[in-house]
């Protein structure tokens, strides 16, 4: 027994920490969105679902010891191909569609090894299951998952915090290597069976379960689908307003693997009554939470979110648990529950971005999830002679009180007409563009947060606004770079002016005419909204160019040379959440290398959930730059923001205008240094919502004010 419960542990322990080890290796390659963490979760879900295609088939059609030899084939070609550190820069085969390009780079080098792990569930249960018939072969099954659950939480906080990407791979392969020969010593065993499952060898889930086996099967595949579309839209929403980041991506992963422990190792636990009710008060909260949006704390949207992720995979799992079949058809049920995982996430990955212009496969997966078990209930309660007692229908009627919230929650989003301000939505990879209009105002939304705005008051149409306005850290930097240049007799000559991050183009309203600007933008829906419906580009002398800035400014520096911008601008956000691969210490010497010797980066890092400062102060004293800290509060339209000037120029950094704008760094700031290998958003996570230091901004402003006018 112990031989299969450390083989089947460890194979899920390594499953489940290669996968945020490759998603964090690919993510900056692909722009940092939390589209990357949802397409490789699709992409292993159908790995898996190979894997156990794999297992029911060896099962039905070869013995027990020619599945040990070809399983042994399999192990070895794995073992030997295993390169993580192959991991290409850029798709090998370039395409235009995102969740393509990131299959094409798993599938040419991590592929293999993960189908060999992706086999050892069901496969090593069914050498279980024959060698020991009269054992719980079941609970195998939440050993494996106790092994994934273990894996996810010590990524964030052990592996990833404390190891490099370079030691993680290695460690990982060593680790494979090491699971190859005890895979192959745990089917030892079974090379002299002749056939599986000698005692129930001739059962099957279909004799079992009779007329209602089609029932059973379809049970299987709706529930566990429903489970993968609520556990993967959840992660989507988490992701979309922080940073597409292990954290994030794990702790819903986590949830759900945990259901699966509990319903199947501990079925008692399940309790049908009292967990579809706290679902239901969940997901009518979650609902809620949607609209709110950023307008509570992170600690409140994680926990709100996190709930209904847990109590929906509960109920399905829960509901799943009661219909399995006898172990002579266990790869059968497990084939079942991969098909329908798998289907979950080629519906949220492949299929929603398509058809859906918001996150409406959240909806979807709650309403599945409220349906789905009252169906089920209702089916098993006809069965018997008493009837419906009247708790079904109590339930029911509770049930149809949240469906009908989600519902038109779904309604509301889905139908423009109830939104009169909305000009234009559109979903793409990156994200969900929208144009909004009022008050003579046009602004553009990604996601939840505003990214740029213009009048359409023709005076004031080019006039600078939002995070943009006069006194904003973006302001100061062009004031304060220009006074230099005057002082240097040279404030006639036009600038050099790059920004990685082009939102409306409204930054190029601080530009003169003979300004010269080159926007990089990663979404090219941006590029199209900003084209459409704002006329900032337009009016300038604008240069676009379209891809992640990190990349685009690498492959020029190898083509063309360096930039030699005067000032460079980072203000790329996806919503409201960080590309932390634009603030690693490799990225800020490329930026170094673009700019002129006293050119100025401009670092964009307001951010209500996550706290910069101990990364952008850190870098700055490694590389040996000044940094000026410009926090600015705009009282009239609310759009506070925090900018940090990093420069070489130590007389440009103490100019007046940077003087009279700066605030001051907090003394107990701690040492927190972001590289390509290592890098972690965990300990600068702002739980409470993060306005702390707006308020001690204007606080500071309101003091300085009335000590002026005792003066």
């Amino acid at each position: 027994m112990a031989r299969y419960a450390l083989t089947i542990f460890l194979s899920a322990f390594l499953l489940f920490q290669i996968q945020p080890i490759v998603a964090r290796i690919i993510l900056p390659r692909f722009g940092g969105t939390s589209a990357v963490w949802t397409t490789c979760m699709m992409y292993f879900q159908i790995l898996l679902l190979v894997g156990y295609v794999y297992a029911h088939l060896v099962r039905r059609i070869l013995t027990p010891r020619t599945t040990w030899l070809v399983h042994i084939i399999l192990l070895t070609t794995a073992a030997l191909t295993l390169r993580i550190e192959a991991i290409p820069d850029q798709p090998i085969f370039p395409s235009s569609n995102l969740a393509w390009s990131i299959i094409q780079v798993l599938t040419l080098t991590i592929g293999l090894p993960f189908l060999a792990l992706s086999t050892t569930g069901p496969l090593v249960q069914a050498w279980h299951s024959t060698t020991h018939p009269q054992r719980q072969t079941y609970r195998l099954y939440a050993l494996s998952n106790l092994g994934s659950m273990l894996a996810l939480l010590s990524y964030p906080f052990l592996v990833e915090r404390f190891f490099g990407l370079s030691l993680q791979q290695t460690s990982w392969s060593i680790a494979f290597l090491f699971f190859a020969a005890l895979s192959a010593w745990s089917g030892w065993q079974t090379v002299r069976y002749q056939q599986w499952c000698p005692a129930d060898a001739d059962d099957s889930s279909l004799t079992q379960y009779g007329s209602s086996s089609r029932f059973s099967v379809v049970s299987w595949l709706t529930l566990s689908g429903t489970a993968s579309v609520v556990l993967l839209a959840t992660t989507n929403l988490m992701c979309l307003e922080v940073a597409s980041y292990p954290f994030l991506w794990i702790l819903p992963l986590t949830l759900y693997l945990l259901t699966l422990i509990i319903c199947f190792d501990r079925p008692s636990w399940y309790l049908r009554g009292p967990m579809i009710t706290l679902f239901l008060f969940s997901a009518a909260y979650s609902v809620l939470l949607v609209h709110l949006g950023t307008r509570t704390s992170l600690l409140v949207q994680v926990t709100g979110m996190s709930a209904v992720c847990f109590f929906g995979s509960m109920v399905c799992h829960g509901e799943l648990q009661r219909l399995k079949p006898p172990t002579s058809s266990l790869t059968l049920f497990y084939l079942c529950i991969a098909i329908g995982g798998a289907l979950g996430g080629i519906f949220v990955a492949l299929i929603a971005p398509h058809i859906f212009d918001g996150y409406y496969e959240f909806h979807v997966g709650l309403i599945l999830a409220i349906l789905l078990p009252m169906t089920i209930i209702y089916f098993e309660l006809r069965k018997k002679e008493s009837g419906l007692p009247a708790t079904f229908w109590l339930a029911s009627l509770a049930s149809m009180l949240v469906l009908s919230v989600v519902s038109c929650s779904l309604i509301y989003h889905w139908d423009h007409r109830f939104q009169p301000n909305l000009i234009f939505r559109q979903r793409s990879h990156y994200g969900i563009v929208s144009v909004l209009e009022s008050n003579n105002f046009r602004r553009l939304v990604n996601g939840q947060t505003v990214h740029g705005g213009q009048s359409l008051d023709q005076s004031f149409e080019f006039t600078p606004n939002l995070y943009y306005v006069n006194g904003s850290g973006a302001a100061t930097a062009f004031q304060a770079y220009r006074d230099w240049l005057t002082g240097k007799g040279q404030g006639d000559q036009p600038m050099n002016i790059g920004v990685v991050g082009l939102g409306t183009g409204s930054l190029s309203a601080w530009g003169k005419r003979q300004d010269r600007f080159c926007f990089y933008e990663l979404d090219p829906l941006v590029t199209q909204v900003a084209r459409d419906y704002f006329t900032f580009v337009e009016e300038n002398d604008v240069e676009i160019v379209n891809g992640d800035g990190r990349i685009e400014l690498e492959k020029e520096l190898v083509s063309q040379g360096p930039r030699m911008f005067d000032i460079l601008f980072i203000d790329a956000f996806s919503s409201d959440s960080i590309p932390v691969h634009l603030l690693t210490t490799e990225c800020l010497e490329l930026y170094r290398k673009h700019l002129k010797p006293d050119g100025i980066l401009v670092l964009h890092i307001t951010n209500k959930f996550v706290d910069l400062r101990p990364v952008v102060h850190s870098l700055a004293k490694k590389l040996d730059w000044h940094a000026v800290l410009l926090d600015h509060d705009n009282p009239v339209t609310g759009s506070d923001t925090r900018w940090v000037v990093l420069t070489r120029n130590a007389e440009l950094a103490d100019s007046p205008r940077f003087q009279q704008a700066r605030s001051d760094w907090p003394e107990d700031l701690p040492s927190i240094i972001w590289t390509d290998d290592f890098a972690s958003l965990a300990p600068l996570v702002i739980w409470n919502g993060g306005s702390d230091w707006i308020a001690e901004l204007r606080q500071a402003r309101q003091q300085d004010g009335h000590e002026l006018e005792a003066k």
